[in-house]
């Protein structure tokens, strides 16, 4: 009955919307809109979804795209209530990528409605949203966007053979949560993972100050900086070569803090509000904020896709003209800002740009929204759900679904969502994964003791990817005695694919 309601508050006005309601992330979907309760009562990234409250953790969401054309800038948006974009189009809903897909369009042509004549863009967005119920890919969202240039339904002035300097932007207002009885939009926190082009070095940023493991954390430097990814050290992450990549995490996020009107600390609201909610970029087209070498396995170009710019602003502070907003999006006067010293009612922007478009061309976007339980892991205790992964490592999870099942394609070797096979997920107990000849965990002590049928060659590799030891493994102690604690990597039997290993000493 609650779910139906919903449906016919957010579906009452002239756009179209369509909710996901499986997995533990609820969304709601509408023209230029990622998610958002928008003060109706529907879903914006409700987490857990299902319980008596809707405790949403996005309260709106804007989807922008920015051009700049004879020197002069145009921003498409979305805002509230209406924006820029024409009225969308539902396209699908139900099974298809993911177990529940939601395909929408909606566009800026020369017959948009909406927007000014002398400012439509000729672009038209496609948007699906991908949503899946079970573990552990069922507390983020994935979304794939499609931006298509008609310059013959562009009717800005005097518009050249390209589109130029684009920069496609999503801003999250997420007034975290809905279980906050008072004010839950004044105590917002905005930050970033990521790289951030050396803006904080005199910051104190990255850090690193824990052992991110899959579902959970140790309070021990690993020589990582907590704000990468290691990826292809877990079966369920595909790589061309089995090796093993230090990526950064592309993500914008925020968190319920401590209100500052209020007396006590009720940061978290006593763990109601305790979820982390973020948006991260797993796919973009090249630009010049991305990072390339050429691969030593194969002489192919490696990539790795990066934000453009992480923005926030207050409530008092939105954007009130094209210039202002586009400054936003091109990272202007710097591409990362730094969380700001107390909390209040914040948005951010995370943006990815610049790009140059043809007539009839596609660019290709991946992205994940999701909520984890703080940054790293902690205990539920007010919805039951005992200890459960924090928001990076639900990111983290984000990306390897993406890749999994890819045969041309990898984090480094980049592919976008219609040009290799992606999202091919189950649940990891049904999955078929190929594991290495040692079944050793991931965290050890100096007096592991392994015993093997045959003798094993195991060469062992620091963080920065130098050999330090190899050695013959046969029915005898495991010789970490020597070794420092900290993060290494092993290779068994001349495998390509590294383990990854996590050496503490009581």
């Amino acid at each position: 009955m609650i779910k139906i309601f919903l449906l016919i508050i957010i579906s009452s006005g002239k756009d179209p919307a369509a909710c996901h309601t499986i997995g533990e992330v609820w969304n709601c979907y509408t023209t230029g809109c990622l998610g958002g309760e928008w003060s109706a009562g529907s879903y914006g990234l409700t987490w857990p979804g299902g319980i008596p409250i809707n405790n949403y953790y996005l309260w709106g969401s804007y989807f922008a795209i920015g051009v700049k054309e004879n020197n002069f800038p145009y921003v498409t948006a979305w805002d509230y209530p209406l924006g820029e974009w024409a009225p969308c189009s539902l396209i699908y809903h139900g099974p298809g990528i993911s177990e529940d897909d939601i395909i929408m369009t909606w566009h800026d042509l020369i017959t948009n409605p909406r927007n000014a004549a002398g400012r439509r863009t000729g672009l038209r967005v496609i948007m699906k949203a991908l949503a899946w119920s079970h573990e552990p890919w069922n507390d983020f969202i994935g979304y794939e966007i499609y931006l298509i240039w008609k310059k013959d339904s562009c009717d800005i002035q005097n518009v050249g053979e390209t589109l130029d300097s684009i920069y496609l932007g999503i801003i999250f207002d997420c007034d975290v949560s809905g279980a906050d009885q008072s004010d839950p939009h004044i105590d917002d926190m905005p930050f970033y993972d990521g790289y951030v082009a050396h803006e904080w070095d005199t910051l104190g940023y990255p850090y690193d100050s824990i052992i991110l493991l899959p579902d959970s954390f140790i309070n021990t430097p690993d020589g990582i900086y907590d704000q990468y990814i290691v990826y292809g050290d877990n079966p369920w992450e595909n790589t061309l070569h089995n090796d093993t990549m230090i990526l950064p995490r592309n993500l914008s996020f925020m968190w319920d803090d401590d209100n500052p009107s209020t007396p006590g600390n009720d940061k978290g609201e006593n763990g109601a509000s305790a979820g982390y909610v973020g948006l991260a970029l797993l796919y973009s087209p090249t630009s010049i904020g991305d990072t390339t070498w050429i691969c030593p396995h194969c002489g192919d170009t490696c990539r790795i896709p990066r934000v453009w710019a992480h923005h926030i602003w207050d409530w008092q502070n939105d954007p009130t003209n094209d210039s202002i907003f586009y400054e936003h999006l091109a990272g202007r006067p710097v591409r990362f800002m730094y969380k700001p010293q107390d909390p209040f009612d914040y948005r951010f922007l995370l943006s990815v740009g610049p790009f140059k478009m043809a007539d009839k061309e596609t660019l290709k976007f991946v992205f994940a929204g999701a909520v984890g339980q703080e940054l790293n892991g902690g205990n539920d205790s007010i919805y039951g759900r005992d200890w459960i992964r924090g928001l990076r490592q639900t990111i983290d999870y984000a990306l390897a679904a993406y890749y999994t099942g890819s045969q041309i394609s990898d984090p480094v070797h980049p592919s976008g969502p219609d040009e290799d096979i992606h999202w091919k997920i189950l649940k990891i107990s049904e999955k078929n994964y190929n594991k290495i000849s040692l079944n050793l965990p991931t965290i050890l002590t100096p007096s592991y003791s392994l015993k093997t049928k045959e003798s094993l060659t195991i060469e062992i590799f620091n963080i920065s990817g130098r050999k330090i030891k190899e050695i013959k493994v046969k029915d005898f102690a495991f010789p970490f005695k020597n070794l420092k604690e900290g993060t290494y990597f092993l290779r068994i039997n001349n495998e390509k694919k590294l383990k990854r290993i996590i050496l503490i000493k009581p």
